[in-house]
């Protein structure tokens, strides 16, 4: 066989051993508008690895039209039960570049944290309930009360772009549902890290959108990445290198009928 047809086999025999060990629970492309206006796209997946027996969140950002610059990319794992494990995260502009590489152990959250070519030792102590707040509504779905009307939830998190444990996170369920085409959907109101947003969520955690009335951006899930990316390129390679292959986008309620 030519040494190209084996390398070929080689990385299709890899992808699907990956495949076969991997659940993903949600995937999806999301337009992002300020002020109406779209400036990008960003991409969330959720899976649960039963080889190794973790939750990984991956995402990806990129902000690129009305003057704006931004590429941001998260990989998050905790255990299956979201006890943090370790984390990498990337923040790029036309002006700064900052890179955070943590890991979890006993108490502990250590690592380096590079901000524009300076490298800082990170090591902090963490509480033991705490998780990474990028898989909030899984931590919820999986709490006493779920997903439901009228709760809230009261909890201490990481913050993974500033790399703190951020104490005094809350998140409140309006008491109605609110209708969205055929979705009933679940509103909530949170406060964490200095950031008040809202989400429309259904009662299985997966956002349908994501808005920041300071900022004035709003983010909605969307049936196709064409829709999400228009006019924002990115190369594959890219996406590839984060999420392993470029991502589909088509786990999700939205592509479920």
């Amino acid at each position: 066989m030519h040494y190209y047809q084996k390398l070929i086999l080689f990385f299709f025999i890899l992808l699907t051993t990956f495949q076969l060990n991997a659940e993903v629970l949600f995937e999806g492309y999301y337009k992002v508008n300020q002020f109406k206006k779209h400036i990008g796209f960003f991409i969330s997946r959720y899976e649960i690895d039963s080889k190794n027996k973790q939750f990984k969140t991956t995402t990806f950002l990129k902000l690129g039209k009305n003057g704006v610059d931004l590429t941001e990319s998260l990989q998050a794992v905790s255990t299956l039960d979201f006890k943090p494990v370790s984390y990498t995260y990337l923040a790029l502009d036309s002006k700064k570049n900052k890179t955070i590489d943590a890991i979890f152990k006993d108490g502990m959250m250590t690592g380096m944290i590079t901000e524009n070519g300076e490298k800082k030792k990170l090591s902090k102590k963490i509480s033991k309930d705490t998780f990474l707040s990028s898989s909030l509504y899984y931590i919820m779905l999986k709490s006493k009360d779920g997903l439901k009307t009228g709760v809230t939830f009261k909890f201490s998190a990481i913050a993974e772009e500033q790399a703190e444990e951020m104490p005094d996170g809350i998140s409140s369920f309006d008491k109605k549902m609110v209708s969205q085409g055929s979705l009933q959907l679940l509103k909530i109101k949170n406060s964490f890290a200095g950031q008040d947003y809202e989400n429309l969520i259904t009662n299985q955690g997966q956002i349908i959108s994501a808005t920041i009335p300071a900022t004035g951006i709003d983010i909605e899930l969307t049936k196709n990445s064409a829709e999400a990316t228009e006019g924002v390129k990115v190369s594959s390679g890219t996406l590839e290198k984060i999420f392993g292959l470029v991502p589909e986008g088509k786990t999700n309620i939205l592509n479920s009928k």
